[in-house]
């Protein structure tokens, strides 16, 4: 999505296509699929990664995919047909679009961005019933349930003061993967902890 937003800027980089597009909703659709897709989704998949970290507790991942696949797809509806009407003249900051809408084609793109907004905001529901519920009722997880090897994976889920329980020894790279004569497929950053 962010690629979407990024090859959508290049024609606003040519002077030719840039003074039919320049303050046209084609902006806002360039603009928004840069910033709000790339650092929403972001934030969401940071909140599921760290979850068991700081609560010892991992999310529902079947509520995460009901909140996740209706938001990929309202977020889309929302701001892909932003480029349509953008090329079909429909100017932003423009307190009053009704002679430009009314009886436009590009019509029933504002009304279907309209209620992917109401869509997007309705999926947030199952990502909020799932971070409360999951806080006291979620399935225990283990110090790490994600088999990551990085040094901050090898605390107790959830950290004590301190973060760890001794020092820790560190006995190979961060990102050791398929490591041969391992019987794991990883290898952890830190081997064992000093007391």
């Amino acid at each position: 999505m962010f690629a979407i937003g990024g090859l959508t800027g290049l024609p606003l980089g040519l002077t030719a296509s840039d003074i039919a597009l320049h303050d046209t909703y084609y902006v806002i659709g360039h603009f928004h699929y840069v910033v709000a897709p790339g650092t929403v989704f972001a934030m969401f998949a940071g909140v599921y990664f760290w979850f068991p970290k700081v609560t010892g507790r991992k999310m529902s991942e079947f509520l995460g995919q009901l909140h996740f696949w209706p938001s990929f797809v309202f977020i889309n509806g929302i701001f892909m047909p932003m480029f349509f009407m953008g090329m079909a003249g429909v100017l932003r900051r423009q307190f009053d679009q009704t002679e430009q809408l009314h009886g436009a084609a590009v019509h029933g793109l504002t009304v279907m961005a309209s209620w992917s907004a109401w869509g997007l905001g309705l999926s947030q529901i199952p990502f909020i019933i799932n971070f409360f519920y999951s806080m006291f009722a979620g399935k225990k997880v283990g110090e790490n349930p994600w088999e990551a090897t990085t040094l901050d994976w090898s605390c107790p889920s959830p950290p004590p003061h301190g973060n760890f329980v001794g020092t820790p020894v560190v006995c190979c790279g961060p990102y050791e993967y398929s490591v041969p004569g391992h019987e794991r497929d990883f290898c952890m950053q830190a081997g064992k902890t000093e007391a």
